[in-house]
């Protein structure tokens, strides 16, 4: 798990390789009867295989197995729900079966280290000191990547979330780090990783961060007035500069504003546009029968329906720029469409679960603002069917319940 949490966030394909490796040691190890018996009581390790079975239900009961946003780009509908709600997420299984207590500080370090080496390569980008196009050529790098657009091994949307999580890990190494010497370098690491989410375009990670940085020091101070209002200051300090030294977080921010008001005239052509009509779509959908509240659409057939509902009920302001997309840009609405409404009850479930880990009360804060990242990131994207950031979900999940089993073993 150490060699997995440093490769996945530089090599999807590296990650899918050593995650094989891993599953496959697993399985050799055999000593299935305690493993099971350590899963059998972790409810939280359940649901994501629960809501894969009633996605693979929803699908066989569908009308077809190709009118999905699932099976999109040619993709077989089996496959993606097998890889998404079971290969994935039996990382959760992986982890808290055979990884030791000892070695979670090793695995957190060892994720951070893969997101410096992120940083380093995304500045030498920024800064154009490497050829980007020779080192796209030999696919070392995002195919997307370059001076304006940074990100160096993924989509800038998946970067901003890596980067926002990493960020709050290393606020609270900061604050519970005890070596001067050690905690120069933190800080030093985090301004960076901050810099760099702002010099970077994914919006969501940006105000991630902003929400996660508010509610970590929130709980952390225990609603200390004058560290909230400090850091209040600190943070719109931070956005002011960002917004003046940054010409990507300048662009960002000014086209955030022209989508905005296009979206006030009815006009859902933007990026922001076509997230609010897929939005009022979905849940005009949802809410047109009791059939389609219950059941969704239907996984098999989601997008056919999906276009169908907007080019009947809404205007072509609306059902033409959603042909567009891909998704729903919103992992609660998806589950739901494709899954029933007991899949995005079982979504929301593995929110609460992980609020009510028996973790320490230092590390809690930790937990809260990472549950908002997650929470936030599914309300404007689809990250648990995004390999990495679903990786990185599952991992720093199961990083939480360890600690949490850790926990209930010293109190027992």
């Amino acid at each position: 798990m150490i060699l997995f949490a440093f490769i996945f966030p530089i090599s999807r394909g590296g990650g899918n390789a050593v995650l094989g490796v891993t599953l496959l040691l697993w399985i050799i190890d055999a000593n299935f009867k305690e493993k099971f018996n350590t899963i059998k009581s972790e409810k939280i390790v359940w649901i994501f295989l629960s809501i894969g079975i009633l996605t693979l239900l929803s699908a066989l009961f569908s009308t077809s197995m190709s009118h999905s946003f699932l099976a999109g780009e040619k993709k077989s509908l089996l496959r993606v729900i097998a890889s998404h709600y079971i290969l994935i997420p039996f990382i959760l299984t992986i982890f808290i079966t055979s990884v030791k207590y000892k070695y979670l500080d090793y695995i957190i370090s060892a994720f951070l280290l893969s997101i410096l080496l992120s940083e380093i390569v995304s500045y030498l980008i920024f800064f154009q000191i490497v050829d980007v196009a020779a080192l796209q050529s030999k696919h070392l790098i995002y195919k997307a990547a370059s001076h304006i657009n940074p990100t160096p091994f993924m989509h800038h949307l998946e970067y901003s979330v890596f980067l926002s999580i990493a960020s709050i890990l290393l606020l609270h190494k900061l604050l519970n780090e005890k070596n001067r010497y050690a905690q120069f370098f933190i800080f030093l690491f985090l301004i960076s990783a901050t810099i760099n989410i702002f010099v970077n375009g994914g919006r969501t990670g940006q105000i991630s961060y902003i929400l996660a940085i508010s509610t970590y020091i929130f709980f952390y101070f225990k609603f200390n007035l004058k560290v909230i209002l400090s850091t209040a200051t600190i943070l719109l300090s931070v956005i002011l500069m960002a917004y003046n030294f940054s010409p990507n977080f300048h662009k960002r921010v000014n086209m955030a504003s022209k989508d905005i008001a296009k979206i006030a005239n009815s006009n859902y052509t933007s990026s922001w546009g076509m997230r609010v009509a897929s939005t009022k779509v979905t849940l005009d959908y949802l809410t047109s029968s009791p059939k389609s509240f219950i059941f969704g659409a239907g996984a098999g057939d989601t997008r056919e329906v999906y276009l169908e509902h907007a080019k009947e009920n809404f205007g072509k302001n609306i059902s033409e720029p959603i042909k567009a997309l891909a998704h729903l840009h919103n992992q609660y609405l998806e589950y739901w469409m494709d899954g029933t409404l007991i899949s995005l009850i079982l979504f929301l479930l593995f929110f609460f679960l992980l609020t009510r880990l028996n973790i320490s009360k230092t590390t809690k804060p930790l937990l809260y603002a990472i549950i908002v990242i997650m929470l936030f990131a599914s309300a404007t994207d689809i990250p648990f069917f995004r390999y990495q950031p679903a990786m990185l979900f599952m991992l720093i999940s199961a990083y939480f319940i360890t600690l949490s089993k850790k926990s209930n073993l010293s109190n027992s």
